[in-house]
């Protein structure tokens, strides 16, 4: 009897024991499943945060916007002159943490658009427009800036080379562009007074910028007007690996797209330069080549939506392009200006 009793008290505890077990358990699992929810925040709207941006002459607006689940800066600067007028022009910028204050920089300059606005812009006449500055994502600059579908034409041991060094595992200029496209530029045209044609539309870049800007207008076609490349990165790698078979596995197969997806018409803007110092004083060769290419598909000196430069005197950095960013500005948008 003692021991069917003790059985019976035996088996109850265990019952207790694993009911107390399983119930603390599910109590750990729900905090951990919560704290890991917590952790993961998927963004879905953007969010106008606070900036240290110093800016004359307008405001400046700072956007927290989605990408991949996670957050990229976008600066809209609206111009006092463009801020009681409607379906003003989109000047749509790369790089754009490096447009209108140094003391935010890396290397502590900037294309003072803010004041070649207030100072060189006022003694042309042209059209109102806003500028849009997005940030770009350093660790992935290059996958992001590289024209995506060139890779395609590469050797396969230079390609997987460049995306074991360079590209950190896998291209993403479509996968940017798209987000430009699709999230970008709808919302600033539903939060800003600006025409929503594609001829409203502008995009500018320098070096690796300048390359995507281009590749924009041979993928997408509709989504930008006018389309400026300054100090375009014609040699399309990193300085230090110039050597390493870069003609025949990218300048040449570069070319090769370019020629097979881009047509001149009457409905698109291009213009392209470099300089001759620091770094553009290496492009010359590659430059060459690259007018060549755009003259077989109609970009050539006749044609009065295209515009070439060599700027003498001038390198590779935000100064120069500073210097100079408004000539591209006025050429896109004071001869585009019909309806």
């Amino acid at each position: 009897m003692y021991a069917q009793h003790s059985s019976k008290a035996l088996n109850l505890v265990i019952k207790k024991v694993v009911r107390s077990f399983f119930v603390c358990f599910l109590v750990c699992l729900m905090g951990f499943i919560e704290q890991s929810s917590a952790q993961v925040t998927v963004f879905t709207t953007p969010t106008e945060v606070k900036h240290q941006i110093q800016v004359e002459g307008g405001v400046l607006h700072r956007y927290a916007m989605p990408f991949e689940n996670k957050q990229r800066f976008v600066d809209v600067f609206v111009p006092n002159e463009a801020k009681a007028k409607k379906q003003v022009k989109t000047l749509y910028m790369h790089d754009g943490q490096m447009l209108f204050d140094s003391t935010q920089t890396w290397n502590k300059k900037e294309w003072k658009i803010d004041e070649v606005l207030a100072t060189t812009l006022t003694k042309y006449a042209h059209d109102p427009f806003i500028v849009v500055g997005i940030h770009n994502d350093p660790a992935n600059r290059y996958a992001e800036f590289f024209p995506q579908a060139v890779a395609d034409l590469m050797p396969d041991t230079y390609r997987n080379l460049l995306m074991e060094k360079l590209w950190n595992g896998q291209l993403k200029a479509d996968n940017y562009l798209n987000w430009i496209e699709n999230t970008v530029v709808p919302f600033i045209e539903d939060e800003f007074k600006v025409g929503k044609c594609t001829q409203d539309r502008m995009v500018m870049g320098s070096s690796m910028g300048g390359l995507i800007s281009l590749y924009a207008l041979c993928e997408k076609p509709k989504l930008f007007g006018g389309v400026a490349c300054l100090s375009i990165h014609t040699p399309m790698i990193n300085y230090g690996m110039f050597e390493e078979g870069m003609v025949e596995a990218l300048v040449v197969p570069f070319n090769i797209y370019l020629e097979s997806k881009l047509k001149a018409d009457r409905h698109h803007f291009l213009y392209v330069d470099r300089g001759t110092e620091t770094l553009d004083a290496s492009y010359e060769p590659y430059h060459k080549l690259l007018l060549t290419t755009l003259a077989r598909v109609g970009y050539d000196a006749k044609n009065p939506h295209f515009l070439e430069a060599i700027v003498q005197g001038t390198g590779h950095d935000e100064q120069a392009w500073a210097a100079r960013w408004h000539v591209p500005l006025l050429f896109m948008m004071t001869r585009n200006n019909s309806r």
